[in-house]
Formats: structure tokens, C-alpha cells, sequence
């Protein structure tokens, strides 16, 4: 996983299917192990999403599914990696994690695609609720927003899209 910050210049966030994550803020001539406590050894970090809001924030998704935990793990830091707090609450324990993105338009609105569905955050992911509808239960592998529409990439029932996020930003507004 890989992340450029959208904000600040040089800030880089790598993550490997070993469960490390590091951080350069000087365009990559150094490194920083700051891998989040409870992460798990061999932990794959499938996706680093650097916040489009805060040069120091960036969110991890792993899973350690391979280990026959199917437990999820989503990491926040607000501190360059600094310090990280878990934000799973709401998923279920056997619910293992594969992606999360932040909304570009709205601070603190966070979708998260996990093995059995999607997920949204209104308050930058202290709790997490089911995003319901027609979507069918499916691994989410990938999540991209795109025109104010939310595009969902699944495994074996194509591409899902969910459009016009503006309820979902008004919403997390109240």
C-alpha cells in the first residue's frame, strides 16, 4: 500500500503485506517505522489512505485473514504516525477490513469496505454503520470517489456505484 498526502508536499505512507507501516515527510529520503500497536505480525496493509483534510492524518486498513483471524483492523493516526487509535467500532468481530477512503469534500465522513459489505463512518470513525440498500453481501475490495458519487469494486458481483454522496454529507453535518 502507498499513500501521497494531498495536502502536504513529501509526506509519503507505505505499508507491506508483513504488517509495517512507514512514514517519509521529506519526499522519501527517510523512513519512519511507525506501525500501529495491535496490528498484528504479518498483517497484509492493504490500503493507507492519506487524509485530504490534515497533512498528519492517514488511515490503514489490514487484515490478517490469512492468519485465521477475521477480526477487523482499522488504524487511525492524527500525529504523522506518531500515535494511532483503532477505529473499528460498529463492524462485527468477524468482519475482516480490506479498504477505507476519507471524503474529499466532507472532514471526518469515512467508507469503509469490508468482507461482507460497506461500511460509513460520520464522525472520522468512532462508530461505523452498515451502508444497506440493494448491495448484496459481497467483499469490498476497493472504494473510489469519483463526481460526488461513491464507486464500489467487489469480488465476484462487479462494480456497485452509490451516487450523489450529498445526503450522506448533510447527514454527518446534523
Amino acid at each position: 500500500a502507498f499513500a501521497e498526502s494531498p495536502v502536504a508536499r513529501g509526506v509519503l505512507w507505505a505499508g507491506s503485506d508483513d504488517g509495517l507501516v512507514h512514514v517519509s515527510r521529506d519526499d522519501g529520503k527517510t523512513w519512519k517505522n511507525v506501525t500501529p500497536k495491535g496490528i498484528g505480525s504479518w498483517a497484509l496493509v492493504s490500503i493507507i489512505e492519506a487524509s485530504p483534510h490534515d497533512a498528519g492524518t492517514a488511515y490503514v486498513a489490514s487484515n490478517r485473514y490469512k492468519q485465521d483471524d477475521f477480526r477487523p483492523y482499522f488504524f487511525k493516526t492524527k500525529d504523522y504516525g506518531r500515535t494511532w487509535k483503532k477505529i473499528t467500532a460498529g463492524i462485527p468481530d468477524d468482519d475482516f477490513t480490506r479498504v477505507i477512503r476519507a471524503d474529499p469534500a466532507k472532514k471526518g465522513l469515512l467508507y469503509a469496505g469490508t468482507e461482507t459489505g460497506a461500511y460509513v463512518s460520520f464522525d472520522d470513525g468512532g462508530r461505523w454503520q452498515r451502508l444497506g440498500g440493494n448491495l448484496p453481501v459481497v467483499p469490498i475490495h476497493d472504494l473510489v470517489i469519483k463526481d460526488d458519487d461513491l464507486v464500489l469494486g467487489t469480488h465476484g458481483r462487479a462494480f456497485w456505484v452509490l451516487d450523489d454522496l450529498q445526503p450522506l454529507r448533510q447527514y454527518g453535518a446534523q
